[in-house]
Order: C-alpha cells, then structure tokens, then sequence
C-alpha cells in the first residue's frame, strides 16, 4: 500500500475527481478525510463507499473560501487525527454560466466567486495543512490546461487555474524540503461538464484529444495518487498536465 499510515485530506471529495481521489487514497492505506461544502452533495455515499473496502474516513464540512471555516475543519482534523501527511486541493468551482461568456459579459462578481474557491482555498488549506504536517509531507493542486495554453472559453476559471499554478510553484520553493508542493493540470476528464455539451460538441472536444476520447476520473486520482507518495520523493514545484496530448508543449 502505498500511502499506508498516512492521513490525507482532500477537498471537494464528495463526488467527481475529488471522489475517486478519496477512495483510491483509502484503497493504499491512507485514512482519508472526505470533504465538502454545504450545498453540495452528501458525502456518505463516499464514505460508505471507503468503509465497506475496509477503509478509514472521517467526513469534515467546511467552505474553502471561508477562513473560519477553513480553520475549523484543520482544528477537527488535528483534534480527530493528530496532524495530515497529504493534502490534496481538488475543492473548485465551474460552472456552464462561466463558459462561452464574451469579455463584455464576464463580471466581476464571477472573477471573485471563482478565485475565492480556487485560488483563495488553495492557499487558506495549504496554509492550515503545512502546520499540521511533518517532514516528507505533500501538496497536490489542480490546474487546467488552459491556464498554461490559454482557451477561447472560461476565462475567469483559467485565470484562477493560472493563480493555482504560480503559487504551487512559489510554495514548492518555500516549504522545501519539509513539503513537496505539486499541481495537476487537467484537459477533458469526463466529469459533469461533458454534461454541459451537445453531442456535436463532445465529439469536436474528443477529435482535438491526440488519443481520441475524455479522460477518466480514475486516471486523474491515479496521477494523484502518484504526486502524494513516496514514487514522487524528487519531484516538487511540477505542473504535470493529464490531457491525453491535448495541448501543446
């Protein structure tokens, strides 16, 4: 088991990406604490879901976005598990009214309300995590290709994404060699957003993929579980991209 022993949170965890991460993590052996915001969905079925595997979780409500709230959840996760090995950053918010906005009809409400969760939370758990955390412990952020390639659509979601990336880079270099900090740049990983498209738009989504088809969430909790373990030991301040050869380097 790969993160035997090891006590990790990860945000969002109720459903999608942040689901499969959870349950995967538990899987090798990590006590996982499955976290979600109110509002969002339930997080027994997770739960349930890593206790009937055998599995160790405690569930933790808090709003990333919220400093009080952030702090709470890290005063109950201190209190409940005596400190973290792993954080894993997947809390983020994207929307279809975000996407296919012109620069006219982008505000800057939108600006605020997407970076509070995915910038602002990124850093508030980092920053709540690391006190927790012992020597040989790990960061894992989520990107977007966009950010690094830039995209036609969803600008304020990029530009959070691009927000995320500088600062697993800065973060990297000053939490060294205590915390390795790394980032996970997503392409089209089939989650609710495929949702979102007609089938002629999945089809142009797919046809731009080199290989040919969406990734999977279970790939994404695989690079994941590779950023948070020992395997990863030499590797920090990385932005490693999972997009099937989408976009270019």
């Amino acid at each position: 088991m790969r993160l035997k022993g090891r006590r990790a949170l990860v945000t969002g965890s109720s459903q999608g990406i942040g689901a499969e991460i959870a349950r995967l993590f538990s899987k090798e052996g990590a006590t996982v604490v499955v976290n979600h915001r109110p509002g969002e969905p339930h997080p027994e079925p997770v739960l349930n879901s890593i206790r009937r595997g055998g599995g160790k979780a405690i569930a933790v409500h808090a709003d990333v976005s919220d400093p009080a709230s952030v702090s709470a959840m890290f005063r109950e996760i201190d209190a409940k598990l005596g400190g973290l090995d792993v954080l894993v950053n997947a809390a983020g918010l994207a929307d279809r009214s975000l996407w296919g906005l012109t620069l006219e009809k982008t505000t800057l409400e939108m600006w605020q309300r997407v970076f509070a969760v995915d910038a602002f939370g990124t850093f508030l758990c980092t920053q709540g995590a690391v006190r927790l955390m012992d020597g040989g412990s790990s960061v894992v952020n989520v990107a977007s290709i966009p950010a690094l390639v830039g995209d036609t659509e969803g600008l304020v979601y990029a530009s959070a994404k691009g927000a995320v990336i500088s600062m697993t880079r800065m973060l990297a270099k000053m939490l060294a060699p205590k915390v390795r900090v790394n980032c996970m740049a997503f392409g089209s990983i089939a989650t609710t957003w495929v949702d979102w498209l007609s089938k002629d738009q999945a089809e142009s989504y797919r046809s731009a993929i080199p290989l040919k088809r969406f990734g999977r969430p279970s790939e994404a909790a695989n690079l994941a579980l590779f950023l948070a373990g020992a395997e990863s030991s030499f590797i920090t301040g990385q932005v490693v991209a999972l997009d099937g050869g989408e976009a270019p380097r």
